[in-house]
């Protein structure tokens, strides 16, 4: 498991843009994002709304619905 280092609550998981495939990780508390097929290290690289399309209300995906997880294995920290 990886702990979000923005917020320090949140656990960070791999995903995938399911519109052109990007790979990022994200953290399920707050949000926050990281680019690339690495486990994340250091701050963010912003949230998640960046990188999706922008919510145009009822009928349209919401942020959430725009990433699909991906089965990354990762060790968990600190033991």
């Amino acid at each position: 498991m990886i702990t979000c280092r923005d917020c320090g609550e949140g656990v960070v998981t791999a995903f995938r843009l399911i519109k052109g495939g990007r790979r990022l990780w994200v953290c399920h508390e707050c949000d926050s994002v990281w680019l690339g097929d690495a486990p994340p290290a250091g701050r963010s690289e912003g949230t998640l709304y960046l990188y999706v399309e922008p919510y145009d209300g009822p009928g349209t995906p919401t942020d959430w619905q725009q990433i699909e997880r991906v089965g990354a294995c990762v060790p968990h920290e600190g033991g």
